[in-house]
């Protein structure tokens, strides 16, 4: 035994590593006696499958929501806006004298309609900026918009010197019947109502939605306030108006 003991190397104590022991002068690691069942030690870490817990996935790219979806839709918001509210005149053409209210114009009526038209316009994109938006519906809504621009512009081309703000037509000026207004007798506020519902939903935006309902009242009290004012202006309106549809092409 005493000669046994000079020969074999004894274990270090203070070699000890968790469960594994180092021994002998050149520190062989030895497994300790559970190592099948240590988590990624021994045979069980070696096995394909062995340790099934799932591992968290990378978050999925935002696509269409992230960065890219705000520059795209805002791009789009933006150039719609500006067909919009850009008017081009060719540079020789005459200035057109500007539209002035006649006596008894509802200019109340006129206000709120460019004020509810300018909240619609520059509530949405406030909203995108402080809330956030929707990811639904907003291909739909630029649709919307981009109909409601060019029914606004087609029917502004139709009428010419004869576009006003106001009620009461233009002094001087003769009843539109071409264009857009072949069929229809207010093309433009339809295409106004179309604007103030797809304008916000091309951002994406919910609660600027409530003004539509207003701004959609607000055309029907102008459509059934011009009808009259037409009538009393031209006298050949009531047989145009037999011939067309206040707004909604082939039903009313």
């Amino acid at each position: 035994m005493a000669a046994l003991r000079c020969v074999l190397p004894r274990s270090d104590p203070g070699a000890r590593r968790g469960d594994h022991r180092f021994l002998g002068a050149r520190r062989i690691r030895r497994e300790p006696a559970d190592a099948a069942g240590a988590r990624g030690v021994g045979a069980a870490a070696r096995v394909p499958g062995g340790d099934r817990r799932p591992r968290a996935r990378p978050p999925a790219r935002g696509g269409r929501g992230g960065a890219r979806g705000v520059v795209i839709w805002g791009a789009v918001y933006a150039g719609l806006l500006g067909a919009l509210l850009v008017r081009v005149r060719h540079p020789g053409a005459p200035p057109v004298e500007p539209a002035r209210a006649t006596p008894g114009e509802p200019i109340w009526l006129v206000n709120l309609h460019h004020l509810l038209f300018y909240a619609l316009l520059a509530g949405a994109p406030l909203e995108r900026a402080l809330a956030g938006g929707a990811e639904t519906g907003r291909a739909p809504g630029a649709v919307c918009f981009a109909l409601g621009v060019l029914g606004y512009r087609l029917a502004g081309r139709a009428l010419g010197d004869a576009l006003s703000p106001f009620i009461e037509p233009r002094a001087g000026v003769p009843l539109v019947t071409q264009g857009p207004y072949r069929c229809l007798r207010h093309p433009m506020y339809l295409a106004q109502a179309a604007i103030a519902v797809g304008a916000p939903l091309t951002l994406g935006c919910r609660w600027i939605l409530v003004l539509v309902p207003l701004a959609v009242l607000v055309l029907a009290l102008r459509v059934k306030l011009e009808d009259d004012a037409l009538a009393r202006t031209f006298p050949e309106y009531w047989r145009y108006a037999a011939r067309t549809k206040r707004i909604v092409p082939f039903v009313f």
